[in-house]
């Protein structure tokens, strides 16, 4: 009992305490519209980032049955606007104008889940996101060899030129992106950059990387996973055709499970000290896409539509903004691609910002592609901040779906820690 008394005396000298488990309540309110799955991100008091373990319980008023995890993450997101950690969960809706008042229980120890992320290899050279030990999310991240490209093909066919993302179905064992396959592979994974850019009398394009251009890995800045979500940014170095770098990005992706698939936030913050780079390019090779897996390309294009805010299009058939051109295909909230890999139908709902630049110009293609591009002049400053979701599933969606999908996006419900 006195060594007991003596340590607890220490600890309290040192400026230490036994750190207690807390309760608190969390008061959630509706948006003007529903909002499906959206994602509660509360900002925490120092006092509670300590807790390493968080029970959230009392919404059923929401369609949640039961105790679920929440997760404290130290290190906000990129255009959070949070000043310290963040307590981050989801519910499976709020209607338009609901309220309720949730518990959260905070502990000293790890809640254990049934289900969680986790990274293999996180500041690697193949870091790998998992889910239950299931692949979700892999970062490809090659040394940039301008001689790697394969015999008698173009510079565009280099594996080595840009770095992106591949995402995983629900199972983990069908890899739902595009890699250097097939006839067009400069369009890869989960990726953001400009065809046509001017710096200094100079161009560069970053998306074809012909000449000499790349996108290179320049280091890892944090990373994150447990029961709710996995998370990482890294620094990402745009480089000339003359191999030196002109901008600096900081890219980062964060994953929550679905029932049937992931919903991925993607944020970047593009920086530059030169005194102006002007980014721009055309809807098929600038700004931020996903490009589906090789098989649909090869087996199943005309099996792909689009399903836009003014309804479901035909299999097959596409739409493209195109300069010039009366078609008013621009500044979409959400736009939809349901495609056919494998003998699975999948749907990546495409949603974007508001706080995005703007005009955004849309880019469909058949072949498993979605995206959209901007302009933008690019100065000390003024860098670029982007954020956009991918929802990405197993089976179709429906037109109200994602326009719930979208409304918990950009005006989900708001929450209070009290």
């Amino acid at each position: 009992m006195k060594h007991r008394i003596t340590l607890a005396l220490l600890l309290a000298v040192a400026g230490w305490t036994v750190a207690q488990d807390k309760t608190a309540e969390i008061t959630i309110t509706g948006g003007k519209t529903d909002a499906l799955h959206p994602v509660i991100k509360v900002p925490v008091p120092e006092a509670f980032a300590k807790f390493k373990g968080v029970e959230i319980s009392g919404a059923e008023t929401f369609g949640q049955k039961g105790p679920f995890p929440g997760q404290i993450v130290l290190v906000p997101s990129l255009h959070s606007g949070a000043k310290a950690a963040e307590l981050i969960f989801t519910l499976p809706e709020v209607k338009a104008g609901a309220t309720g008042t949730l518990t959260a229980k905070f502990s000293a120890n790890a809640i254990a889940a049934k289900e969680a992320f986790a990274w293999k290899d996180a500041d690697g050279e193949a870091p790998v996101l998992t889910y239950s030990e299931k692949d979700v999310l892999k970062y490809v991240r090659p040394k940039f060899d301008p001689a790697a490209t394969p015999p008698k093909q173009s510079p565009i066919a280099n594996p080595t030129i840009k770095v992106y993302h591949h995402l995983f179905d629900s199972t983990g064992k069908v890899q739902l992106t595009n890699g250097t396959e097939g006839q067009f592979p400069h369009h890869r994974g989960i990726y953001f950059g400009f065809n046509n850019i001017s710096y200094d009398g100079k161009k560069a394009d970053v998306w074809h990387c012909r000449t000499g251009e790349s996108q290179q890995h320049a280091g890892f800045l944090s990373h994150t996973a447990g029961p709710v979500l996995g998370r990482h940014r890294v620094q990402v170095a745009w480089n000339g055709q003359d191999g030196k770098p002109f901008a600096e990005e900081h890219r980062e992706l964060t994953v929550y499970p679905l029932e049937k698939g992931w919903l991925v936030e993607f944020e970047s913050m593009v920086k530059t000290e030169r005194p102006k780079v002007q980014l721009d390019g055309d809807p098929q090779h600038a700004g931020f896409h996903f490009r589906a897996a090789q098989d649909v390309e090869k087996n199943h294009k005309n099996e792909t539509y689009f399903l836009r805010p003014d309804g479901k299009g035909e299999l097959g058939k596409e739409k493209n903004w195109e300069k010039g051109k009366a078609m008013d295909h621009k500044n979409l909230a959400w736009n939809a691609m349901s495609f056919v890999d494998g003998d699975k139908r999948y749907t990546t709902l495409y949603l974007d910002h508001p706080a995005n630049p703007k005009e955004a110009r849309q880019s469909e293609r058949t072949y498993g592609r979605i995206g959209t591009y901007f302009e933008y002049d690019l100065t000390p400053e003024a860098p670029l901040k982007i954020k956009y979701r991918l929802w990405v599933q197993e089976g179709e969606l429906t037109g109200e779906q994602a326009k719930a999908i979208s409304e918990a996006f950009v005006s989900g419900p708001t929450a209070v820690l009290k």
